[in-house]
């Protein structure tokens, strides 16, 4: 029969070293290690080089933005006085003085209603032309602003009616027009010497021969306008636009003179 377990031997000695073993598996990463000190900066370094050769020109660059105005700078020195220069051309002429003969004056109107009343001034109050104001459209008289002489005219439709019309300076008839037509026209051109302030209208007879007309289809005129001025010293020296303004009269119309002359 086997026999009891002895006791465990005393250690032998230390055998001989083995062989190296095969590597083992690679290990897991180990956790990464603290920042090191800065280190004392090392010695400066010799410098052996050389300038190397240019490089190309850069392309332009863009457009910088506009810089703030600088300060006015001091006045400088006043230069020497040139030369003359050659003179200029001859300016346009300027407009006449108040008192100057070249005073114009000229108007056009014509009749807005047919058959004017008589013994009074046909009134042509659509005004066509009258720049300076010498006619008057409310009341049809025509007042010279100046001494001189003047160039009046009358172009009138004749309708239905026998028309007996005349031309008055100062309530005496100068020319005179007769036309018996039911339907016509008639004219008449004059040239008179004015004082400074006459009057100058037209005027028909009476009710029965007053056939001046004026429709959509027909017109009926009265013109004038100063041809030339008085040129005597005294004439222009009367003339001023205040005094032509001033002596205007705008009182309410006589009664004129008839075609025969009579009151």
């Amino acid at each position: 029969l086997p026999g009891l377990r002895g006791l465990p031997g005393t250690s032998g000695m230390s055998g001989p070293k083995g062989t190296k073993g095969d590597m083992g598996d690679l290990g897991h990463p180990g956790t990464p290690g603290s920042v090191g000190e800065k280190g004392e900066p090392g010695p400066q370094g010799e410098c052996n080089c050389t300038d190397g050769v240019d490089g190309s020109s850069g392309q332009k660059g863009d457009k910088g933005d506009k810089g703030d105005q600088g300060k006015t700078g001091p006045a400088g020195q006043r230069g020497l006085q040139g030369d003359m220069g050659d003179p200029g051309p001859i300016g346009i002429m300027g407009p006449p003085g108040p008192c100057m003969p070249s005073i114009q004056s000229a108007f056009s109107a014509g009749l807005a209603a047919s058959y004017p009343p008589p013994n009074t001034p046909v009134v042509f109050s659509y005004v066509l032309y009258n720049v300076q104001g010498s006619y008057d459209p409310t009341t049809g008289l025509y007042t010279a602003p100046i001494n001189g002489t003047y160039v009046f005219s009358y172009h009138l439709t004749v309708h239905e009616r026998v028309l007996k019309v005349g031309l008055f300076h100062n309530f005496v008839p100068v020319v005179k027009t007769t036309d018996p037509k039911v339907l016509g026209t008639t004219s008449h051109s004059v040239i008179l010497y004015l004082a400074r302030g006459d009057r100058v209208w037209i005027q028909v007879k009476d009710s029965v021969t007053n056939g001046m007309y004026a429709g959509t289809e027909a017109s009926s005129t009265f013109s004038g306008f100063l041809l030339h001025p008085d040129t005597s010293t005294a004439h222009l020296m009367s003339w001023c636009p205040s005094t032509h303004l001033a002596s205007k009269d705008k009182t309410q119309f006589r009664a004129s003179k008839d075609f025969d002359g009579a009151s």
